[in-house]
């Protein structure tokens, strides 16, 4: 079962694309600073999105605790490397390793380069959209829209990036 961090979750529910995760994975695990960033912290400003992710808890969003000593290991490790992750992200990882899955949905590059220390591989939202298109899960047009929008909620992309999703969707019609 996948380990999923804020930034998916949140964009994905800002376009009304959650179900996506659940299409793609069936269920996904998140930790429990993630649920508070994401949904309690998110609620209490009123966003929309906090309510939405708030609604598939427990159906196929689980929140769970990552162990004590997994988050020691992290943390030591995190300094030996020169990483700097929040509390999310660390979380994220620490499950990753407790349930013994090796993926992890985020859009922090420097959470999924640390993962990538265990073994874990990193994906972000733009993955999820091309996956999802890919597996017939939404059409070439609703990608693209499905992309705009949710850069134009706020996730930050290089114009190197805007290509490489074109160029990627390109391929991935002629497959």
């Amino acid at each position: 079962m996948p380990v999923v961090d804020s930034s998916p979750l949140i964009y994905l529910a800002k376009v009304g694309k959650l179900y996506l995760l659940k299409e793609l994975y069936g269920s996904l695990k998140l930790p429990t600073s993630v649920y508070i960033e994401v949904v309690e912290v998110g609620e209490k400003k009123g966003f929309e999105d906090a309510i939405r992710i708030k609604q598939e808890i427990g159906r196929f969003l689980f929140v769970h605790e990552p162990k004590k000593t997994t988050l020691d290991e992290i943390v030591k490790h995190l300094k030996k490397f020169d990483f700097r992750l929040g509390r999310g992200e660390v979380e994220c990882v620490a499950l990753c390793l407790d349930v013994k899955d090796r993926i992890f949905l985020s859009d922090d590059e420097d959470a999924k380069k640390f993962a990538k220390v265990y073994g874990i591989e990193g994906k972000g939202t733009i993955y999820i959209l091309l996956k999802s298109f890919k597996e017939g899960h939404m059409s070439k047009g609703e990608c693209i829209e499905t992309f705009e929008e949710i850069v134009e909620s706020g996730l930050w992309v290089n114009a190197e990036v805007v290509s490489l999703f074109y160029k990627t969707l390109e391929r991935l019609s002629f497959d």
